[in-house]
Parts: structure tokens; C-alpha cells; sequence
């Protein structure tokens, strides 16, 4: 594939990929996406990872990017991450060998620790943070805080 005909392809999907990020976003669910995604050959689903990797800020703050999110995995109510590392230090920590679960449990080991040291509890930790209390006892734990 010429460049032209990559920036035609990228151009075409862009709608897609726009589409996709609303209906990710809370304006329809994973029949949409398979719907969309169902029509596009091996190529044009490549060339549409690419167009949506583009609409991302790298630098944006995690939880500017992850904003949106209101729930957890077992569909319960979360607060939004009030990460500060960037999409950028992610990818960076992936290429660079540091695991990034390491990264967020880091992020969240300092904000229990804050919260911890300024009175807290550990069930108002869990509620402010999204975090099950069992979670918050590990991490105070980790950071010396004492329980």
C-alpha cells in the first residue's frame, strides 16, 4: 500500500474510529462495536488501530483519559483514578521492561498513604478511592501506615 492510499484508508476510517470512541464512551455497547468492526477486512482493522491510537493525547494524565469510567470490571460505581502519570510513562514503562500493574498499584499506594495520613479510615480510603477495603488494608500496609 502506497502512503497516499494509507492516508486515503486513515482518512476513510476516521468516521469509524470517531464513532467507535462515542459508542465507547456511553453512546451504545459491544453490538455496535461488533457491528462496525465485523465489515472491516484484516487490513482496514490495522489501519483503524492506528487512526484510534491517533485521536489519544500521549500526554495526556491517566485519569484525564480515563475519566469516563464509572464502573469497575464486576459493574460496580467507581470514582474516577486520580492517577497523574501519562499515557506516555506507560508506554514508556512497557518498552522499558517495568510492569505496568506496578504503576498503578504505585499511584495508588500513594494516594492511600495521603489519605491515611490525613486521618482517614480505611472504608472512607475505599469509598474516595474506588478501591475495596481489602485493597486499602494491603496497600497502608506497604507504605508503613499503621492500620
Amino acid at each position: 500500500m502506497t502512503p497516499e492510499e494509507r492516508g486515503d484508508l486513515a482518512q476513510r476510517l476516521l468516521p469509524l474510529a470517531a464513532g467507535l470512541a462515542c459508542v465507547v464512551h456511553g453512546d451504545g455497547g459491544p453490538d455496535e462495536i461488533r457491528h462496525a468492526l465485523v465489515q472491516l477486512d484484516d487490513a482496514e482493522r490495522d489501519a483503524l488501530i492506528v487512526v484510534l491510537a491517533g485521536l489519544v493525547d500521549p500526554d495526556a494524565r491517566l485519569c484525564d483519559v480515563l475519566r469516563y469510567l464509572t464502573w469497575d470490571e464486576h459493574g460496580r460505581r467507581t470514582r474516577p483514578t486520580s492517577a497523574t502519570r501519562t499515557l506516555r510513562d506507560i508506554a514508556e514503562a512497557c518498552y522499558g521492561g517495568i510492569d505496568v500493574e506496578e504503576l498503578f498499584e504505585d499511584e495508588q499506594r500513594r494516594t492511600v498513604e495521603h489519605l491515611a495520613r490525613s486521618g482517614f479510615g480505611p472504608r472512607e480510603i475505599a469509598i474516595r478511592t474506588g478501591l475495596n477495603e481489602r485493597t486499602v488494608y494491603r496497600l497502608r500496609g506497604r507504605v508503613g501506615v499503621a492500620a
